[in-house]
């Protein structure tokens, strides 16, 4: 057994790492949740489950970022079904849409062709998901809504234990990486309102040690990102395009991006602080001499 496999009784298990996997088994029959960034991985928790004479039956993907389905291809080669929910399931099965969204839609810079945002093996079929109820490999499981980190990301759960996705981030990632990645701020923010009434006693993160309480990391995230939202209102000063307002809210941070993909991964944070302004009636973008700039209103 690996000293980073989690034993929490009653068949609930995890695969600590750089992005967190979960198994869930009974009588022999096994689900994860999430594969790893690659393969390596996702072999490794596979050899944690057949360690304990299951069988793996499938795989849930909670969201569509590289570094939690990488290795989701080469298990389902392996002919282990791959469940998503959909949009997130796209993603799963047509990698280069993660970074095609970060470059606006463009065939991506090679920054971004590595495998934190280009996952190197796809799934070929993905079988979606929604919210509620749902019983796999005879396992009954309930799918909880989790969006905003991801535009539809689901959390999965069992008995009393949550398999969470990247809902939370523990402080020592929001101190390495303050502005945390975020495609809809404003749902963000409602799902991490609604956590502390979730009826689990133990959470497990994508990214971090499990938890029995989620009310102090939800209250911390969500403390972030009304601040990121926030200083973004305040860059405001004077209208700005976007990569200026990003430029205001890193030196905030003192964040210097060492690299294209880190400052890609920002301004889509951004942009959806701007959306989340937008909406609330606090700022409106106009076009002025060919540059689309962001005032508040």
């Amino acid at each position: 057994m690996s000293t980073n496999w989690l034993d929490f009784g009653a068949g609930i298990y995890a695969l600590l790492g750089g992005s967190n996997i979960g198994v869930i088994i009974s009588e022999g029959r096994a689900v994860m949740v999430d594969a790893g960034l690659d393969r390596s991985v996702s072999r490794k928790a596979l050899r944690e489950i057949e360690a304990l004479h299951a069988r793996l039956e499938a795989l849930v993907l909670t969201h569509g970022h590289a570094d939690h389905f990488g290795g989701a291809g080469w298990l389902a080669e392996r002919g282990v079904p791959v469940y998503a929910p959909p949009l997130e399931g796209a993603i799963a099965a047509q990698p280069l849409l993660e970074p095609l969204f970060l470059y606006g839609g463009a065939a991506p810079i090679a920054e971004l062709r590595g495998k934190f945002t280009l996952a190197q093996e796809s799934v070929r079929r993905v079988e979606p998901l929604i919210p509620g109820p749902l019983t796999l490999a005879g396992l009954p499981l309930t799918l909880v809504p989790l969006r905003g980190h991801a535009p539809e990301q689901l959390g999965v759960a069992y008995g009393e234990t949550c398999y969470c996705g990247d809902v939370v981030f523990p402080a020592e990632t929001l101190a390495r990486h303050p502005i945390l990645f975020c495609t809809d701020l404003d749902a963000w923010l409602e799902t991490l309102a609604g956590l502390p009434a979730l009826p689990y006693t133990r959470f497990i993160p994508g990214h971090g040690e499990p938890v029995a309480e989620i009310a102090p990391l939800a209250a911390l995230n969500a403390a972030r990102l009304q601040e990121i939202r926030t200083l973004t209102w305040e860059a405001l000063t004077e209208p700005r395009e976007s990569s200026e307002v990003l430029r205001v809210v890193a030196a905030a941070y003192d964040v210097t991006f060492a690299a294209p993909q880190f400052y890609l991964l920002a301004l889509t944070t951004l942009h959806a602080a701007l959306t989340s302004l937008q909406r609330a009636g606090a700022a409106v973008v106009e076009m002025d001499a060919n540059r689309m700039l962001w005032r508040r209103t």
